[in-house]
């Protein structure tokens, strides 16, 4: 069940960036975390979208601050999404100009999982004029994989399971600008 889960979201995400990049011609795809209870019906508490932030310092203390939600919350389970362009432009580090992946890391207590999904883009005609045509490769699982240093303190964040009120915390993410999004029950 929870994998098909996964691959729902992953499926979900991956489909919205396909609409906005044939509308727009760019996107917006900050970090963000699905936040899932394996002791609950449904499992899917939510969504916590990243803040904005600063190049550098900045964007590597934002990315980690997604893990003390779910930390608060004794989530089982985590995705993670990010894209790699945009995570390596907001960390101020260098990134292969030509590969753009979509990646959505699948989080357990002990293990990961990473769905690392390519694309290109490529220049179009519209009915109104060019556009931006988005070119999906296959995806590509891997289990366990080296992480970016700020995902990488996020999930230890997380896997603390901190006692602190979800209230204050909540308030706290909010006011510094993450924002939540609670699944309907």
């Amino acid at each position: 069940m929870f994998d098909e889960l996964v691959l729902r979201l992953v499926e979900a995400a991956r489909g919205g960036v396909d609409q906005l990049l044939r509308r727009t011609g760019g996107v917006m795809f900050p970090p963000m975390v699905h936040i899932l209870a394996e002791d609950m019906d449904p499992p899917y508490v939510g969504m916590l979208r990243c803040r904005w932030f600063c190049p550098g310092g900045d964007a590597a203390a934002a990315v980690a601050e997604l893990g003390e939600l779910p930390s608060v919350l004794a989530a089982t389970r985590l995705v993670v999404m990010w894209e790699t362009l945009d995570l390596a432009a907001a960390l101020d580090v260098p990134a292969e100009c030509n590969t753009r992946v979509m990646v959505a890391l699948d989080a357990k207590l002990t293990e990961q999982t990473m769905h690392w999904r390519p694309f290109r883009l490529h220049k179009g005609e519209g009915r109104t004029g060019p556009v931006v045509i988005p070119e999906w490769s296959e995806s590509v699982r891997l289990a366990d994989p080296p992480l970016p240093g700020p995902v990488a303190r996020l999930l230890a964040v997380w896997r603390q399971w901190r006692d602190e009120d979800l209230g204050e915390t909540l308030t706290r993410l909010e006011t510094a600008g993450h924002r939540m999004r609670w699944a309907s029950r």
